[in-house]
């Protein structure tokens, strides 16, 4: 049977607190998000995920405060919660706390699967550099960073920006990179990919004016 877990979680909260405090209690359900960076109210409203997991699996509620300043609540169907997508992303409020559910589970078993996936992360993805983390969305029957492998876009950069060698599905700051540099590398990644594969590409970044 699921047990509540921290009714009320603020949404500033680094993602890796809250995970650090279901291993000690011994609740498992958020071992998928070990290692990804960012605010638990960034994970509510890009519905996060890796490594089958996401967060639409144990998040059931959210409190927020809408654009005239009203509390409110939005709670299971309402969260809409999608691939890399939520409510939030279109109605405006701002995410005040989370409320999820976890289960009881074996605390050596949930650090073991924890440490499993983070050393995935080190193997396969630029944790040396800093990034936003994985750069693009899915497309629908591929992968984001294979299509731009194919292309061979591994390596191209803009400034201090590149596309990862590592990982293509990455773009890094590999020193000194602007905001501009990150940008226009992406801007040409989505147009190469466009005019060699014929997929469009999506930033799962959020670029706002």
């Amino acid at each position: 049977m699921p047990v509540l877990f921290c009714s009320l979680i603020l949404n500033s909260r680094d993602l890796d607190e809250i995970k650090a405090l279901a291993l000690e209690n011994g609740l498992t359900g958020l071992e998928f998000a070990y290692g990804i960076p960012g605010s638990c109210g960034g994970a509510a409203f890009m519905n996060a995920g890796a490594y089958g997991g996401e967060m639409k699996d144990v998040l059931y509620k959210c409190s927020h405060i809408d654009k005239f300043g009203n509390k409110g609540f939005l709670e299971g169907n309402e969260l809409n919660l999608s691939y890399r997508h939520s409510a939030y992303y279109d109605n405006e409020c701002i995410i005040t706390g989370l409320f999820m559910k976890l289960e009881k589970g074996d605390k050596a078993q949930i650090k073991e699967k924890m440490d499993d996936l983070l050393q995935r992360r080190k193997d396969k993805q630029p944790l040396e550099y800093p990034s936003a983390g994985s750069t693009f969305k899915r497309p629908e029957g591929y992968f984001a960073g294979a299509l731009i492998e194919e292309c061979n876009l591994k390596g191209a950069s803009v400034g201090g920006a590149q596309v990862s060698e590592k990982h293509a599905g990455f773009v890094i700051n590999k020193g000194g990179a602007t905001c501009k540099d990150v940008l226009d590398l992406c801007k040409m990644v989505e147009q190469t990919i466009q005019k060699e594969k014929g997929v469009k590409l999506e930033m799962e970044i959020r670029v706002t004016e």
